[in-house]
């Protein structure tokens, strides 16, 4: 949950006044997301991993989105651990799921009768998604750099060659040879 803002100001400000300039009681956020026909709501946003919210069933499901390894596991252990410690899932229910490779945790219920539960769990993926972002740019630029660099290198790194053109044979093993060798010898 979201720390508590106190606000100290000069009798001066009405209520009114106050009201205006806060903050609006439901944040705004956006997600890639879908509804499946069951009611569950499918969050595809993350690099890494697909997020699945039970809202019947009071669970969120992470599925690998490829293949698993371990930087996968470290995401879900990332952000149920996220989850864990903002109090939106219960620490003990975290476990393997079903499914190879899923990790689900259950959500409890609110005590609050204003707070919505899965509105809760949205809130809270999307603030983890963003703090992942500038990880997904790290290592993109990281990877179109390795990229470059063996792709252009610079001429300290290069042969002194240069371009090599092209011939019709080159190499040492020449394609008469190895004919000759099968005829005489047979296939290996």
């Amino acid at each position: 949950m979201p720390p508590i803002k106190v606000k100290v100001t000069p009798d001066a400000e009405s209520a009114e006044e106050l009201a205006a300039k806060e903050e609006p009681k439901h944040p705004q956020i956006s997600l890639e997301a879908r509804k499946t026909l069951d009611g569950k709501i499918m969050i595809m946003d993350h690099r890494d991993i697909d997020i699945v919210i039970d809202t019947e069933k009071k669970q969120i499901i992470t599925f690998p989105k490829t293949e698993m390894s371990d930087e996968v596991y470290q995401t879900q252990d990332k952000y149920f651990d996220y989850l864990a410690k903002h109090g939106v899932v219960e620490r003990n229910s975290i476990q393997g799921g079903d499914v190879f490779a899923s990790i689900q945790a259950v959500y409890p219920e609110a005590l609050d009768e204003d707070v919505s539960p899965a509105q809760a769990v949205l809130l809270s993926t999307y603030k983890f998604i963003q703090e992942e972002i500038p990880r997904f740019e790290t290592e993109e630029f990281i990877d179109n750099q390795l990229d470059d660099y063996y792709t252009y290198p610079t001429p300290e790194d290069s042969t002194p060659l240069g371009e090599v053109p092209e011939e019709p044979e080159k190499g040492g093993i020449n394609s008469n040879t190895t004919r000759r060798y099968l005829r005489n010898y047979g296939p290996v």
